[in-house]
């Protein structure tokens, strides 16, 4: 594995986000490589350890003038200057949603980009965009849908088509946040009246779970992860049924069959993209319903996932060359070997939304933790999820959260469902409070 790093190290990357959790994966691999980040967090002083971080609150102290998204950071001076003072040749910026702010700062200052363009980015993602390009590619693997503005929607007309419930999609939106299940009129009815010019997409309820993978675009080739199960309708988690609260490895409750169809679909989505020019990192979404088996694709990630960081650490926990390492080498034009080995991957990270969730663990600190005999036991700070035990996990409180986001996140080597839609026994208790600290 140290080849690739060899490859890599002498290029001065600069990962912009304003969470540094997004930014993580490959810090302590590669010298060059730094994060930047808006907000403080409990992670800074543990990376610092081995890595170089810069944090702009230490500089801003004020927290409501932060730049919440990366291409304002991007543009702060204080961000600038940094990437100057630690730059022997033209940096090299990766960033996690590309966009046109972000696209501009890059050409005005001359940046190389470690990441495909708003357009490409907006030509897949987008969820209208997606199911008109795909409708003709993968029809046997989308659901029925119609696509129409809020305003035009008619509540009998919709019902006769897809019945109780049906599905509602506005084309942005993040951890399915903007997805929503309509059960009567008078829901409708209020998002229409919210969203009247809006363009959605209107599919029918699915009763299924959501399967997910991390893929890349390299060279010639479409580099594909095991699949992995995502973590929702849980309510100690969300109060949300659709909101994503997290994802494991491995899918426990699917067939080899059904594995090799994920990964047939996910060559033919690549190639797809690019055939358009896009290149690098991308995740896909599955829907596989309960009674049948059947797969639906259900949308494309067009950019670093929400799990690329973690899932680089369980990677390179076993041995691999991340995919994350292939998608900066897909930019940088250089050669890595292919992988030759494809170990079991194991882990999985939950994200708290729930205010009473958070409260109930009654964990305050970054860090370790071992369960013992339904105990828990504080460790140490550093953060290796790669290197947990069994028994283990990595507990991580938010510093600033803010309404229906993250508020916490736990990761393991250990599995965080028993099924689909159901918690293990260890994290149902560590969720509802029952452990002792």
């Amino acid at each position: 594995m140290k080849n690739w790093t060899d490859k890599l190290k002498n290029y001065p990357i600069f990962f912009i986000s304003p969470d540094i959790k997004r930014g993580l994966g490959v810090e302590d691999l590669l010298p060059n490589y730094h994060v930047i980040c808006s907000y403080n967090d409990p992670l800074i002083p543990v990376l610092r350890r081995y890595a170089k971080i810069f944090c702009l609150e230490e500089i801003q102290p004020d927290n409501k003038n932060l730049p919440n998204n990366s291409g304002t950071l991007l543009a702060n001076k204080h961000v600038q200057k940094f990437i100057q003072n630690h730059s022997a040749i033209k940096p090299f910026i990766s960033y996690f949603k590309p966009s046109l702010k972000i696209d501009y700062l890059l050409k005005i200052n001359k940046y190389h980009a470690l990441g495909n363009n708003y357009e490409l980015n907006e030509k897949f993602e987008n969820k209208i965009n997606f199911t008109n390009v795909f409708s003709e590619i993968i029809p046997g693997f989308l659901t029925s849908f119609i696509i129409g503005r809020m305003s035009e929607l008619r509540f009998p007309k919709t019902v006769k088509k897809f019945g109780l419930p049906f599905c509602l999609q506005f084309g942005h939106g993040w951890a399915g946040k903007t997805t929503y299940f309509i059960s009567d009129e008078i829901q409708l009815n209020n998002l229409s009246k919210k969203f009247p010019q809006t363009v959605v997409k209107i599919s029918p309820y699915i009763d299924g779970f959501t399967i997910l993978n991390n893929c890349c675009l390299y060279k010639d080739k479409v580099l594909v992860s095991d699949p992995a199960v995502q973590v929702s309708g849980i309510n100690l988690l969300s109060s949300r049924e659709n909101v994503t609260c997290g994802r494991q490895w491995p899918v426990l409750s699917i067939d080899k069959s059904t594995v090799r169809g994920i990964s047939r679909l996910s060559k033919i989505i690549g190639r797809q993209l690019s055939s358009s020019g896009y290149k690098g990192y991308f995740g896909i979404d599955f829907l596989i319903e309960k009674r049948t088996g059947r797969i639906f694709v259900s949308e494309i990630n067009a950019r670093l996932t929400a799990s690329s960081a973690f899932f680089t650490r369980l990677e390179t926990g076993n041995g691999l060359i991340p995919l994350l390492a292939y998608h900066y080498a897909a930019f940088l034009g250089l050669d890595l070997p292919r992988n030759r080995r494809k170990p079991l991957i194991s882990g999985s990270q939950v994200i708290i939304r729930e205010e009473s969730t958070k409260k109930e663990i009654k964990l305050k600190n970054f860090g370790n933790y071992q369960i013992t005999n339904n105990r828990l036991k504080y460790l140490h700070d550093n953060y290796q999820p790669e290197k947990l035990s069994d028994n283990q996990f990595i507990f991580h409180s938010e510093s600033y959260p803010r309404e229906n986001a993250e508020l916490a996140r736990i990761e393991s080597k250990m599995n965080a469902l028993s099924v689909p839609g159901k918690l293990s026994p260890w994290l149902s208790s560590l969720l509802s409070g029952k452990m002792l600290y």
